[in-house]
């Protein structure tokens, strides 16, 4: 996935998020299963947040190593 993609998705999860809590407020709505719906969309997001954090695994950058002691 890439940034734009994840971006996207990030959008689409706090829009998704936002229309859930409003279908949680209203009266006789399912909160149980909302609640158990905006837990998924809050997992995802901090997936997606999290893999944002970790810097590239198929860097070229040479590594650093640990000087010798002589």
């Amino acid at each position: 996935m890439n940034e734009s993609d994840r971006q996207t998705r990030i959008s689409q999860l706090h829009n998704h998020r936002h229309a859930l809590l409003q279908q949680r407020d209203r009266r006789g709505a399912s909160i149980a299963t909302i609640d158990m719906e905006l837990n998924v969309v809050r997992s995802e997001l901090q997936a997606l947040y999290e893999t944002g954090r970790k810097p590239p695994q198929h860097s070229f950058a040479p590594k650093a190593t640990m000087p010798q002691l002589v």
